[in-house]
């Protein structure tokens, strides 16, 4: 392995073989999920193994696409990703992808806030710090629109800021979504759900 393999490389990424060019410079930090690369880093490889049984996987409000990438290199497994793509374009994120080789696929959440996938779709959907950014009546749309394109008995996995717990509880609950663990570490909560639907 040449020894300039890992120059530019983040610390924990090299521990984890895991090659990012230029990664503070390509990947910059988005304030609507007000978390630094080190946290992106770490929701990674939290994330990673919960997607083990999953073949068909949506990153809902990937943001600058590093988690995403950054999972696809963990597990190997093809990650779509979608976001409204105002703080970062689309472009960008084609341009990083094709750098880094990341196996993922880019679509966009419209303005009415539908996904454009048919209905069960995916086995599991995952979102970091995204949908507790929105406004409620958005939100409640958004949580609809993820029960449709996954399939019945499918996973969401969420990650937000603790202090949301109770209220990302009931919103759950209230959606459909039967919690099957829940976790506090590093200021995040992390729910994982299943999604039942209604005969």
């Amino acid at each position: 392995m040449s020894t300039e393999f890992f120059k530019d490389t983040h610390p924990e990424l090299k521990r984890l073989g895991i090659e990012i060019p230029e990664l503070e410079k390509r990947y910059p930090t988005l304030m609507r999920m007000g978390i630094s690369h080190d946290d992106m880093i770490y929701l990674a490889r939290r994330i990673s193994p919960l997607l083990q049984d999953s073949e068909k996987i949506l990153d809902l409000g990937c943001g600058n696409c590093l988690i995403a990438t950054l999972i696809n290199k963990i597990t190997s497994k093809k990650i779509i990703v979608v976001d409204q793509w105002k703080e970062m374009s689309m472009e960008r994120a084609i341009e990083n992808m094709e750098i880094d080789k990341a196996g993922l696929e880019l679509g966009k959440i419209n303005e009415e806030d539908k996904l454009p996938y048919p209905d069960n779709t995916f086995d599991t959907a995952y979102s970091v710090m995204f949908l507790f950014n929105m406004p409620k009546e958005k939100r409640d749309f958004l949580l609809q629109e993820i029960k449709r394109v996954l399939k019945q008995e499918g996973k969401l996995i969420v990650v937000d800021n603790f202090i949301f717990r109770g209220k990302m509880k009931r919103e759950f609950s209230s959606h459909n979504f039967d919690q099957t663990w829940y976790g506090e570490e590093n200021a995040f909560s992390f729910f994982v759900l299943k999604n039942v639907k209604k005969p």
